[in-house]
């Protein structure tokens, strides 16, 4: 079991959050496993009423200074339902959409503290995107075609593990510019 104590995030200028992370062997081992459990409970946890932690829906093994190609989801809708749950292990995107997506106000990140410049502005994300990864609760490689909501936070992810940030996505002489193929999800 879990602690708050047991959650170390790194946040920038922490320099292992530009770097690409590595595939981890499957079967996983029980060091792997622990990581992924811990996030589990990391994630579901923020989301708690009486929580310690700033809310998340989502967080990749870097964000804790562990170079490994896992991150992990849970995105909830309004009346507590789960829309997407799951630890994707080495995912691989096989493709998306051609139109782009941003969130209204922005996005924002557990290893962003948020008082680092240059945060606000608009994250063109594909509006749809299929990956490919082994899940870990269904023990298996599947394929994810997410869409809307999911999709963006996925690309979020899944930009940790190739050591990007949203940030990195701004336009800064413009953040709130929209792209012509991109649409503002409330």
């Amino acid at each position: 079991m879990f602690t708050y104590k047991d959650i170390n995030l790194i946040e920038l200028p922490d320099k292992r959050l530009r770097q690409k992370s590595s595939d981890l062997k499957l079967p996983l081992n029980n060091e792997d496993v622990e990581l992924i459990e811990k996030m589990i409970f990391h994630v579901n946890n923020s989301q708690e009423k009486n929580t310690k932690f700033r809310p998340a829906v989502g967080v990749a093994a870097v964000q804790y200074g562990i170079l490994k190609n896992v991150f992990y989801i849970l995105i909830k809708d309004e009346k507590e339902n789960i829309i997407f749950s799951d630890a994707l292990v080495n995912p691989k995107v096989l493709g998306h959409s051609n139109n782009f997506l941003c969130i209204k106000e922005g996005e924002g990140c557990l290893s962003v503290n948020e008082s680092w410049k240059n945060q606000e502005g608009y994250i063109p994300r594909y509006n749809r995107i299929i990956l490919e990864a082994y899940s870990y609760f269904d023990k298996k490689v599947k394929k994810y075609d997410l869409s809307g909501y999911p999709a963006i936070v996925a690309q979020h992810e899944f930009d940790h593990l190739n050591g990007k940030l949203f940030i990195d996505h701004i336009n800064l002489k413009n953040p709130w510019n929209l792209p012509d193929n991109a649409e503002i999800l409330e």
